[in-house]
């Protein structure tokens, strides 16, 4: 069967060059309907060329191009590349962008309900940025995500886990002989992580303002291999925090015993080379095993002389250093510092990321606060 075929001009082209299209059709009036739909599309300017880009392709030339230009660290990068795996191991993934529909993305993004809810926000946050990119690069006119609904995770939200009153008065008095004492003390009386305690240097602190500098971290290179970042985590990370009476000894001691080395870092092992935050995790634990704190009994399967399988029942303490931020913020909420101080003295992106992670404190305090009133009221 003959095809009736038309052509219509679409503007220029990159080069100048006028951009000529074609339309066919069975019949002279299905061509000529063609033609006023894409001038009018055109008119409306949304009129786009065929592409063949992916959502995958889409994703790692954005995470490469933030790479290339300096806007995302090693690690950064390494953790974008990791949320991006789930696209790309998926039945989305070869998908072409101008192709995808709605019911594609959402059985997608529900399937991942197995995993946490920040890890879904992430998945859901990259799927977002690659359909803008795309609608900036005229691959797509709408966004398919806008009538995607995200999912909640099957799993129950990690609540915040901090050392008591009494764990931590049991901790402090086990750091007397600890070699790392100083980095324990800074962690819990700062709420910083670990890995910008690591990165810390001498010019850092400043008595003559009594603040202490935070605007680098430790983080891991594309090989794992453990590295002097060149900025915190997050910009809101950047900081400085007020040295009180608690801070000032602590500081003066970590001068007193500085090592100069070849970063320039306040704390260093004997050699001189960085302390990975993985060697204060495994220290610490130690310290609490030792100091009765959150100990368990943990099976582990070894093998006998025999070679053969048998089970071994260890004793461990199930912490990690990031409880020494939790205890901190705990502390500070139990004391009354309002949620924007606290927000800034941790270094939070937003203010929400301060309260959605200690929900349950500022509730606490709150209940706490209004028994003081009722005992109050009634005491009149």
């Amino acid at each position: 069967m003959n095809k009736w075929v038309g052509q219509f001009t679409a503007g220029r082209k990159a080069d100048g060059k006028i951009n000529r299209k074609s339309v066919y059709g069975n019949t002279r009036k299905e061509v000529k309907e063609k033609i006023t739909k894409a001038l009018a599309d055109i008119q409306r300017k949304s009129f786009i060329e065929k592409n063949d880009t992916t959502i995958y392709m889409l994703g790692k030339q954005i995470i490469d191009n933030k790479f290339n230009a300096n806007i995302i660290t090693d690690s950064t990068y390494g953790r974008s590349l990791g949320t991006l795996k789930h696209i790309k191991n998926s039945n989305i993934a070869n998908i072409k962008i101008q192709d995808i529909k709605v019911n594609e993305l959402q059985e997608f993004i529900n399937s991942k309900k197995e995993l946490a809810n920040s890890y879904i926000d992430k998945i859901y946050e990259m799927l977002g940025s690659v359909f803008k990119e795309a609608i900036k690069r005229d691959i797509i006119i709408k966004n398919p995500l806008t009538n995607v609904i995200k999912p909640k995770s099957s799993k129950k939200d990690k609540e915040v886990d901090a050392l008591t009153i009494n764990e931590q008065k049991a901790f402090i008095e086990a750091l007397k002989n600890e070699q790392y004492k100083n980095i324990f003390l800074l962690a819990i009386h700062t709420g910083m992580r670990i890995g910008e305690i690591l990165a810390l240097q001498p010019t850092d602190i400043d008595f003559t303002s009594n603040l202490l500098n935070i605007d680098n971290t430790l983080t891991k290179d594309q090989k794992g291999k453990v590295i002097i970042g060149d900025t915190t985590k997050t910009y809101e990370s950047n900081r400085k925090i007020p040295i009180t009476i608690i801070l000032e000894p602590i500081l003066k001691d970590c001068l007193e015993k500085y090592m100069p080395n070849k970063n320039n870092l306040l704390f260093c092992h004997s050699n001189g080379s960085v302390i990975a935050p993985s060697t204060i995790n495994i220290q610490f634990k130690k310290i609490c095993k030792n100091a009765n704190i959150r100990n368990t009994i943990k099976p582990i399967k070894r093998k006998n002389k025999n070679k053969k399988d048998i089970i071994i029942n260890l004793r461990t303490s199930e912490v990690n250093t990031h409880m020494l931020r939790h205890t901190y913020a705990t502390r500070c909420i139990e004391a009354g510092i309002p949620a924007p101080v606290l927000q800034k003295l941790l270094g939070h992106k937003d203010i929400t990321v301060t309260i959605n992670t200690y929900t349950t404190i500022f509730n606490k305090f709150k209940e706490d606060s209004l028994n003081h009133y009722i005992n109050y009221i009634q005491n009149i």
